[in-house]
């Protein structure tokens, strides 16, 4: 069994969870497949909040998010057969960067990487959350999110996530993750 070092956990409490179904029909226009948008909106939600700024309303910055996905050409708002459309995984650290820069967020996107425990657990360590890229996952499939924290139990390690699929923390068993990539996104003062 793998051990893993200390489990940082220095954003599940400060974290935004706004979800898919909050904003499938955001600004009298249907959204399909528009994890990406929603991981940057709580993103840009949370450093609002852990830089000490002022709320700001959760669906104008996804509605600005996903404006910008679809200007940039990185996120695709159509499900065409249920493979084509989304946000791309290659691009999502330049929209995701876009994004913060846009809302006024004070922070370095970090450069694409596997997504091991390793990895992101150092991104923790930093004070860092992390945007994920999850590939072929057994609940979520493909699908963005983002990660807050991790912790350990009974040699397990369980990353704290919001999942874009519910308004609260989700635990995700790092172990059921078989393919992802991160992007680091580190508060800059």
């Amino acid at each position: 069994m793998k051990r893993y070092g200390s489990c940082p956990d220095p954003w599940s409490g400060r974290g935004a969870y706004c979800t898919t179904g909050q904003f499938a029909q955001a600004g009298n226009r249907r959204y399909l497949r528009h994890c990406g948008p929603t991981a940057a909106a709580n993103a840009v939600l949370t450093l609002r909040r852990g830089q000490g700024r002022s709320e700001a309303a959760p669906e104008k910055v996804f509605l600005k998010c996903a404006a910008i996905g679809r200007h940039s050409l990185i996120y695709y708002n159509i499900d065409l057969l249920h493979r084509f459309g989304g946000t791309s995984d290659l691009l999502a650290g330049i929209m995701l960067q876009r994004c913060l820069r846009a809302c006024g967020c004070r922070a370095r996107v970090g450069v694409r990487r596997l997504l091991t425990a390793g990895n992101l657990l150092r991104a923790l360590q930093r004070g860092s959350f992390a945007y994920l890229e999850l590939r072929r996952h057994p609940v979520y499939g493909n699908h963005h999110l983002l990660c807050y924290g991790a912790r350990r139990e009974d040699g397990r390690l369980y990353l704290r996530c919001a999942d874009g699929w519910k308004d609260r923390m989700t635990e995700i068993p790092a172990g059921s993750i078989r393919l992802g990539w991160m992007f680091e996104i580190r508060p800059v003062s």
